[in-house]
């Protein structure tokens, strides 16, 4: 019983996304009776084979398409599927059909009511805890920033590293505002949920000035002012271990560091070395502006006025609507169609080969099958890493607790702390959940005496499980990221492209309108530059890839960056700039080169042509990278367009691969 209401909870835990109240009482009020008919069915059919396998591959295949209606029911859909595995694992012929639901259920009732408990006595833990993240990503990325006063960096290593935090920062800040924007647009405001939401606004603004702190000493500037470049990276340390510490519960008792900015920027720096100062000077502005941004952490929560509410996705009940939803992504052009058809092949396959081989904890492979499946074959194949990894790691810990004998007194305290630790890091490394989960199923079944059965049944169900998903994503359009790069370069592009416009009207009518629509154009470029880089983060994750493939994506990745590190300057100062001939004439030659590019790519969308002409250029774009990373420091507003022009066009030439 202990096993089941635990294993009710994991399901529920899955079920329950929502930031708001009301909408999670709803949740609740659905999962609960839907767990207790998914699970009854299961004892019903068990042992009928056929109509077993029939069953699971219908009722699967429907709870995988809920995720068209909202996100919401998606979750939910999956929570039911995985409460049906675990229903498979714990039957037992001979209990009465509904006793097992009954316990599943009960174990759902238990999270809610431990969940009750939280939301009463510590609300809004969940995005306090997901701002933690957020600050501590902020700190490392402002770390890394910082080596180029203290080592010798390689620039590509450089971007590559920032870039994944980039891509991390970017994930927890979406997800943040996305769960208080609900809570907003649902009445749900309080003092405290203003203060989470004005230390995320601060996180944003803290992120986009890093964007602009990427230096690298040279040599002249490190033997003339050894001194200085240390104190600046002194000053960078104290910051980014404030940064990390920062809490919306401590900021009122965590002591700021004491940074001189004026000191460093009086440092006497050589004569020969002025020109190479100029970065190093940038570096320590946009350090002070972060440090003020700190500092207004410790101000009092105001009201925040017009705050931008998404409203969140809310099903409508029309069942015409809702039938007209679901037919119209029953194509294999929809991937929510592909991923419940691949998990529906891979759940009935795994159920047959199941009861073919009768493999004892067999349901084990459906469970695996499951939860390392993935909208493409990139995600895939870094998710069953990361399982057989956490499996293999937890069984070696197992048999180490064997071969030690562990006292039967100890096995209540390893299930507790293993499913604890597991709800902690499921949804941040999974890797790190399934060592626990695994862990979890020893404890459980050896307070159960079958500890010594579980080792090798799963470890197999574990291998099996993997294989089988992999395969169905192989042959389901497996979504390769080489084949669709150019797609996501050409949608970067057209974003380059709008925010021009947008800036280009900007300037000529500077009102609260056009500030708006610049601003939201802006973040569309953050957006698919990131997009870009994790194209590439995924491209490493997928097993069949070349070292060159990967080299040209990460080419066009720093080309992308570099022209939203041009704009993010421009926009960062763009009150100040005055619209004349000149800088129209390179506005539109910018834009003119970023229309022909997006032609170019929407005319030759061929993955193979693409890599092929950007090889042949590849010295040549690379050269001008150092050139354009130094000059960003030194050029005023005006300058700085009319470099965005060349870089553009630079750009253009290295992926035009129209015959010459």
């Amino acid at each position: 019983m202990g096993i089941a209401f635990s294993l009710g909870s994991i399901s529920c835990g899955f079920a329950d996304t929502s930031s708001v109240t009301k909408y999670r009482l709803l949740d609740f009020a659905i999962a609960l009776p839907l767990f207790f008919l998914i699970s009854l069915g299961i004892e019903v059919v068990f042992p009928h084979s056929l109509l077993f396998v029939g069953s699971l591959a219908i009722v699967s295949f429907a709870l995988f398409m809920l995720a068209v209606l909202t996100p919401r029911l998606g979750a939910i859909g999956f929570a039911a599927i995985l409460l049906a595995i675990y229903a498979m694992l714990l039957h037992l012929e001979g209990r009465p059909v509904w006793l097992i639901p009954m316990w599943l259920t009960g174990g759902a009732m238990w999270y809610i009511f431990w969940q009750a408990l939280a939301i009463t006595f510590l609300p809004n833990q969940e995005s306090k805890d997901i701002l933690s993240d957020l600050y501590q990503a902020l700190a490392k990325k402002l770390m890394i920033h910082d080596q180029g006063f203290v080592f010798s960096t390689d620039k590509n290593q450089l971007f590559i590293q920032s870039a994944q935090l980039r891509s991390k920062i970017a994930t927890l800040s979406h997800t943040l505002e996305y769960r208080i924007h609900q809570q907003f647009s649902c009445g749900e405001d309080s003092a405290k949920l203003q203060d989470i939401y004005r230390f995320l606004k601060i996180a944003e603004h803290i992120n986009e000035q890093t964007r602009l702190m990427y230096f690298t000493s040279t040599p002249l500037l490190k033997q003339s002012c050894p001194q200085w470049l240390e104190h600046i990276h002194h000053a960078d340390q104290q910051i980014s271990q404030y940064l990390a510490q920062v809490s919306v519960n401590n900021v009122h008792h965590l002591a700021l560091p004491n940074v001189d900015f004026e000191a460093l920027r009086r440092y006497q720096v050589p004569a020969e070395a002025q020109q190479e100062a100029i970065a190093a000077q940038s570096f320590i502005n946009k350090l002070d502006i972060i440090y003020l941004s700190l500092c207004e952490l410790k101000n009092q929560s105001s009201t925040i006025t017009n705050p931008t509410i998404v409203k969140p996705i809310v099903l409508t009940w029309k069942w015409r609507d809702i039938i007209s939803k679901l037919t119209s992504q029953m194509t294999l052009k929809s991937s929510y169609f592909r991923h419940a058809l691949r998990g529906t092949l891979s759940l009935t396959t795994g159920l047959i080969v199941v009861r073919l081989l009768d493999l004892d904890f067999g349901f084990w492979t459906l469970m695996t099958s499951l939860l390392i499946l993935r909208p493409n074959l990139s995600m895939t194949w870094t998710r069953l890493l990361q399982r057989l990894t956490g499996t293999i790691c937890g069984l070696i810990v197992v048999s180490g607790l064997l071969h030690f004998q562990v006292a039967s007194s100890i096995l209540p305290f390893i299930f507790c702390i293993a499913a604890v630790l597991f709800f902690h890091t499921s949804a941040r490394h999974y890797g790190f959940a399934v060592f626990f989960v695994t862990l979890f199923v020893f404890a459980g079944f050896s307070l159960n005496g079958q500890g010594d059965n579980i080792m090798l049944p799963r470890l197999d169900n574990t291998v099996l499980g993997v294989i089988i998903p992999l395969i169905f994503v192989f042959i389901l359009t497996p979504g390769w990221q080489k084949k669709s790069f150019p797609t996501q370069l050409s949608t970067t592009v057209k974003g380059y492209i709008d925010y021009l416009i947008s800036f280009n009207l900007y300037l000529s009518n500077k009102d609260q309108k056009h500030t708006e629509k610049l601003q939201h154009h802006f973040q569309n470029c953050v957006v698919y530059d990131t997009n870009l880089f994790d194209h590439w983060m995924g491209y490493l994750g997928e097993p069949q890839r070349n070292s060159q493939t990967s080299e040209h994506i990460l080419l066009c990745s720093r080309s992308s960056n570099i022209i939203l590190r041009i704009l993010t300057q421009i926009n960062e100062s763009k009150e100040n700039i005055i619209l004349n001939d000149e800088i129209e004439a390179e506005l539109k030659s910018a834009t003119h080169s970023l229309i022909q590019l997006q032609q170019l790519l929407q005319q030759t969308l061929n993955h193979t042509e693409l890599f092929k002409h950007i090889s042949k250029q590849e010295k040549f774009i690379y050269q001008s990278f150092t050139y354009i990373e130094d000059e960003i420091y030194r050029l005023d507003n005006n300058a700085l367009i009319a470099l965005l022009s060349k870089e553009i066009a630079l750009f253009l030439k290295a992926i035009d691969h129209q015959p010459q």
